[in-house]
């Protein structure tokens, strides 16, 4: 059960990235507008759901985005996947719970997320960054209010 468990994931994380990849191809026109639901997945993992199992997800995923998306070597995206988890997991532990402090541990997400980009052009790509992230960031805090919600326990 664990196994189909983490196939399912697998899959559906696929699904997200590739998602991720053709809106933001057909919304390249509008410099200031970006979704991000793979770097929301990711913020979640490393927030609230980090274990040994998300490890995988997150190397298949990155193996997927070398292989169908990019030019870089095969597990560099990997990489830069667990390190962005690992990161944000252990500032999130050590850090404060505030939607301030959630916000710019999103941005710091963010930042390493689009870290290609900064590279090329430090000084304009931090505001652009910071223009798209707070979007993501109120569909992230939506998404896990959701989440958390117990619908059985709510009464009508």
């Amino acid at each position: 059960m664990t196994y189909l468990k983490n196939f399912t994931l697998v899959i559906a994380t696929f699904f997200l990235l590739y998602t991720e990849v053709r809106v933001n191809t057909f919304m390249s026109g509008n410099e200031y507008l970006a979704a991000l639901p793979f770097l929301i997945y990711l913020f979640y993992v490393a927030t609230l759901k980090f274990s040994r199992n998300s490890i995988i997800v997150l190397i298949l995923n990155g193996f997927y985005y070398d292989l169908l998306f990019t030019d870089n070597y095969l597990g560099y995206t990997s990489i830069k996947f667990l390190l962005i988890c690992m990161i944000i997991n252990f500032i999130f532990t050590k850090g404060g719970s505030g939607f301030i402090t959630n916000f710019l541990l999103f941005y710091v997400c963010t930042l390493l997320y689009k870290f290609e980009i900064i590279f090329v052009n430090i000084d304009t790509n931090l505001l652009y960054l910071l223009v798209i992230c707070f979007p993501n960031y109120l569909l992230f805090k939506a998404l896990t209010g959701n989440l958390r919600r117990d619908v059985f326990s709510t009464k009508i």
